[in-house]
C-alpha cells in the first residue's frame, strides 16, 4: 500500500508541476510530498524529476515510471471497485458524454462487452465536442480533452496525447518549412471551429459534422 501511495503522490507532482500544488491536492504538507518523492528516487536509484523554468518536470525515466504508475493506480482502483460491486451488479441509467472522435475510437468499440457484462445498465452516450454542462444536460460522467476550468467538477486525468501541426511535402516545398512556432502565423492553416453550445447533445447514433475554417497566412 505504501508503494501505491508513493505512486499517487509522484503522479500528482508530475501532473501539477510542483510539490506545493500536489500537497494541496492531496491534503498533505509540502515537506511530506518532497520526502516521499526523494525516498522513491532513493529506492529506485534513479532521478525522477528535474526543475526547469519554475516547474518540476519528469526525467525520461520519470516519465516512463509515471505512465506505469498511472496504470497501476487505475488497476488498483478497478480491483477495489470490482470487489465492492461483486454480487450486486450495476443497473439503472448511465448517461455519459465524450468528444466525437474519442468516443468513436475508444468507447463505442467497448460498449458491447460492457453491456454484456452489465445487462441491467441503460447506457446513453452523448457524442459532442462542446463543453457540455453536465448538470444542465443530466450527464453522470463526461470525458473531456484539454485543460478544465470548471472548479465545480471533480476531475481525474485519465491519459494524455500530443497535438501535431502537419503539412504536405508539396506545401512545404512551396511555402518553406517553419523553424519556430511563431513562423506558423505566416502560414496557411485549416483549424476546426468548435460548434456553438446552443442545442442539446445527441446520442451515439448521429455524430455531428464540424465546420472548419481556412486561415491564410
Amino acid at each position: 500500500m505504501d508503494r501505491l501511495r508513493d505512486m499517487e503522490v509522484f503522479a500528482r507532482v508530475v501532473e501539477t508541476g510542483s510539490f506545493s500544488a500536489a500537497a494541496r491536492d492531496l491534503n498533505l504538507g509540502q515537506p511530506a510530498v518532497s520526502k516521499t518523492v526523494a525516498a522513491l528516487e532513493d529506492r529506485l536509484g534513479i532521478r525522477l524529476l528535474v526543475r526547469s523554468t519554475r516547474r518540476l518536470s519528469p526525467t525520461e525515466a520519470g516519465q516512463a515510471f509515471y505512465e506505469r504508475a498511472l496504470r497501476a493506480i487505475a488497476e488498483a482502483n478497478e480491483a477495489e471497485a470490482a470487489a465492492q460491486g461483486a454480487g450486486a451488479g450495476l443497473e439503472g441509467r448511465l448517461r455519459i458524454c465524450s468528444p466525437v472522435t474519442f468516443a468513436r475510437l475508444h468507447l463505442v468499440p467497448k460498449l458491447g462487452s460492457f453491456l454484456d457484462t452489465h445487462p441491467k445498465v441503460r447506457l446513453e452516450l452523448v457524442m459532442d465536442d462542446r463543453a457540455i454542462d453536465l448538470v444542465a444536460e443530466n450527464i453522470d460522467a463526461g470525458l473531456r480533452l484539454g485543460a478544465q476550468t470548471d472548479s465545480a467538477l471533480t476531475v481525474r486525468k485519465l491519459s494524455q496525447a500530443d497535438r501535431l501541426v502537419v503539412a504536405s511535402p508539396a506545401y512545404l516545398a512551396r511555402r518553406g518549412v517553419p523553424s519556430a512556432p511563431a513562423d506558423l502565423l505566416e502560414h496557411d492553416a485549416i483549424v476546426m471551429v468548435k460548434a456553438p453550445a446552443a442545442r442539446n447533445g445527441h446520442s451515439v447514433a448521429a455524430p455531428r459534422n464540424h465546420p472548419y475554417a481556412f486561415k491564410r497566412g
